[in-house]
């Protein structure tokens, strides 16, 4: 028996920004051989296959997704101790979970993963973290889903790539993945962690919807501050706005939909553009169909 699947599902209810049109179905999956069959059935019915995450750093446009939205649940959201101070992690899972699991077992490294929202899976293709490290730093080896025989694949540190915000996973689902990490005195870990949680809630609008930071940081500058010195702060379309907190995000003040969101990021990178010369980069991945 396959998974329960959710008709016409709304990406609202599972997206950190609260906006999103319908999948044409929502599946969540807890189990390897159910990957496999979903994805065998999917390949045979030529039906589009999407892997959401966390719903972090994701903007749905209004039409929604069509095919087929899986979410890894179940079993890929376990973490499991390995030789040697390592921990094997699980794509579907949060990565604040992480931070917890390390910090109960006194494991230093994960630190600056705090308040980060979203999944492994995610925070490895865009490699999250900190302004100065990400978690590709940490990273032994990934564990990646290959469709064509149905099977996973394991690859190496030596192989994979990690710059800012960017790895070379790019599409590929990852399954999980083992983290290389060093014994610590607990008490520091847990000072270390709530340092980073006290900047992020004192630069950042964390009560807010948002998907985190709207775009990249350009080389040698901060978005956020050439956004600000265009004077977009708090500017807004429709129910989206430009955080008062940190001009780098952008708010759902409640009913906004992702062309208000559209809409106020190309009137950001306008403004940024005429006065610094700067082509802002999306951080955020934009995903699905336009409204018709």
């Amino acid at each position: 028996m396959f998974p329960e699947a959710r008709f016409d599902e709304p990406m609202s209810r599972h997206t950190s920004f609260r906006i999103g049109g319908p999948a044409d179905a929502y599946i969540e999956v807890e189990h390897w051989t159910d990957l496999k069959r979903i994805h065998a059935l999917a390949g045979r019915a030529d039906l589009p296959l999407f892997f959401l995450g966390g719903g972090s750093n994701l903007l749905v446009l209004d039409g929604g997704i069509r095919g087929l939205v899986l979410r890894l649940r179940g079993a890929f959201e376990a973490i499991d101790p390995l030789g040697e101070n390592g921990v094997w992690v699980g794509a579907g899972t949060r990565v604040e979970h992480l931070v917890r699991w390390c910090v109960f077992r006194g494991l230093a490294g994960a630190e600056p993963l705090t308040g980060i929202p979203g999944t492994i899976g995610g925070a490895l293709v865009m490699n999250a973290g900190a302004r100065e490290s990400g978690i590709g730093g940490l990273v032994r080896r990934v564990e990646v889903f290959e469709p064509a025989g149905l099977e996973s694949a394991r690859i190496p540190r030596s192989r994979l790539r990690f710059g800012y915000r960017s790895s070379s996973l790019g599409e590929r689902l990852i399954l999980g993945a083992a983290l290389k990490l060093k014994p610590g005195n607990k008490v520091d870990i847990i000072e270390r962690v709530q340092e980073y949680r006290r900047r992020r809630r004192e630069t950042q609008p964390y009560q807010a919807f948002t998907v985190g930071s709207t775009f990249k940081n350009p080389p040698g500058r901060f978005a956020g501050k050439l956004i600000q010195e265009a004077g977009l702060k708090g500017a807004r379309v429709g129910g989206a706005r430009v955080s008062a907190v940190h001009a780098n995000f952008i708010e759902n003040t409640g009913g906004a939909q992702a062309s208000d969101v559209l809409s106020l990021v190309d009137a950001v990178r306008g403004a940024v553009r005429a006065r610094s010369g700067v082509e802002l980069e999306l951080e955020m991945q934009v995903v699905g169909e336009y409204l018709r």
